[in-house]
C-alpha cells in the first residue's frame, strides 16, 4: 500500500527473496484492513446460505464484539475462516465468537463462545507461504441445526477445474468501493471463476507461487473489507475460503482470491478427528468420575444403614 492509501498490485518475482517479499506486502495490506468486501452484491437469505456466520471480536473481556470475518459451518462445533483474521492480533478464545442464524447481525439467533481455533501450521512461513490462509474454529458448544444454521459439505474433487462456472460468495462486508457503508443484512454475489493463470498474472505473481488457489472476477463486483474468509460456494459445495483482493479500490478490476478447501481437507479432517476425540475421551473420564462418586455415594450410605442397624 502506498502513502496515498492506494493497492499496490504486486511485481513478478522469481526469488526466495521476492516471495517473502510479496508476502509481507500482502500481510500488511490486511493489517491497513482486516479482510475484504461485498460491493454491487444483492441482500441474501440465511436460509440460502444456513451455514454462513459472523466471526466477531472484542479487545478486552466485557468490551462490545465486532464483526471482523465471515465463515462456514462444517460441523456443529466447527467453523472454517481465514487465519489472517487473527494474524496480526492474537486474539484470546474468550474474547471470540461466532454467531449465526439470521440474515441480520443485530438478530442472530445463535451467540456461541470459541473454545479454541487452530492456525494452520504452515500459514505464513517460508515453505507454505501465505497460502494456508486457513483458520478452525472450535465451539464450546454445538450449533442447533435448522433451516437457518446448517453445515457445508466440502469440496474434495482437487482436479476439477471450476474456469467459467458461476458462484457464489457471500458476507457481511461493506456494500461500496469506498468502505464507508456496512450492511446489517447478508450480501451476496453470483461470479465466474477465473483462471488461475490469468489470476496470477492480473496480480503480477509468479506462476509458481500460489498453487491451490481460485480466483472470481466479474465486471465491479467484487469482494473486500470484512468478508475475509467467507465461504466460495460452487454446486452447495464449499470450494473456497477468501483470503485478498484490492483492499482499498474494491471494483473488480483485480480477481479476488481465495484458498481452495479440496486442497486442505485432510488437515481439516485430522483437526476434527483428533479435537472431537479428545473431547469424548474427557467426557468419559468424566462421566467415569461422576459414575465412581455416585458409587462411592452410595457404597457410603449402605454403610451408614449398615451402622445403623447394627447399633440398633
Amino acid at each position: 500500500m502506498d502513502n496515498t492509501g492506494h493497492s499496490i498490485l504486486f511485481r513478478p518475482f522469481d526469488s526466495s527473496t521476492g516471495i517473502i517479499i510479496a508476502m509481507k506486502m500482502i500481510i500488511q495490506t490486511f493489517a491497513a484492513d482486516t479482510s475484504v468486501k461485498i460491493v454491487n452484491g444483492e441482500e441474501a437469505n440465511i436460509e440460502d446460505h444456513p451455514w454462513m456466520v459472523s466471526l466477531q471480536v472484542r479487545d478486552y473481556e466485557g468490551g462490545n464484539f465486532t464483526h471482523i470475518c465471515g465463515g462456514a459451518i462444517i460441523d456443529r462445533s466447527w467453523a472454517l475462516t481465514a487465519a489472517h483474521c487473527v494474524n496480526y492480533r492474537a486474539y484470546e478464545p474468550k474474547n471470540m465468537r461466532v454467531v449465526a442464524g439470521s440474515s441480520f447481525l443485530s438478530q442472530m439467533k445463535q451467540i456461541i463462545p470459541l473454545k479454541k481455533y487452530y492456525v494452520h501450521e504452515k500459514y505464513n512461513t517460508l515453505d507454505g507461504g501465505i497460502e494456508p490462509d486457513l483458520m478452525l474454529l472450535q465451539l464450546k458448544t454445538p450449533l442447533k441445526f435448522g433451516s437457518t444454521v446448517n453445515k457445508i459439505d466440502l469440496d474434495k474433487d482437487t482436479g476439477k477445474n471450476y474456469t467459467g462456472e458461476l458462484c457464489t460468495i457471500s458476507g457481511w462486508g461493506t456494500t461500496n468501493a469506498s468502505g464507508s457503508n456496512y450492511p446489517d443484512r447478508l450480501q451476496v454475489l453470483l461470479m465466474p471463476v477465473v483462471s488461475k493463470e490469468y489470476c496470477l498474472a492480473s496480480w503480477s505473481f509468479s506462476p509458481t507461487f500460489l498453487k491451490n488457489i481460485i480466483c472470481l472476477q466479474d465486471g465491479k463486483k467484487d469482494s473486500c473489507n470484512r468478508d475475509s474468509g467467507g465461504p466460495l460456494v460452487c454446486s452447495k459445495k464449499l470450494v473456497g475460503v477468501l483470503s485478498f483482493g484490492a483492499i482499498t479500490i474494491c471494483d473488480g478490476r483485480v480477481p479476488s482470491v481465495h484458498i481452495r478447501v479440496s486442497a486442505y481437507t485432510d488437515w481439516i479432517k485430522e483437526k476434527l478427528k483428533n479435537k472431537n476425540k479428545k473431547n469424548n475421551k474427557d467426557k468419559k473420564a468424566k462421566n467415569n468420575k461422576n459414575n465412581n462418586k455416585g458409587k462411592k455415594n452410595n457404597k457410603d450410605k449402605k454403610n451408614n444403614k449398615e451402622k445403623k442397624n447394627n447399633k440398633n
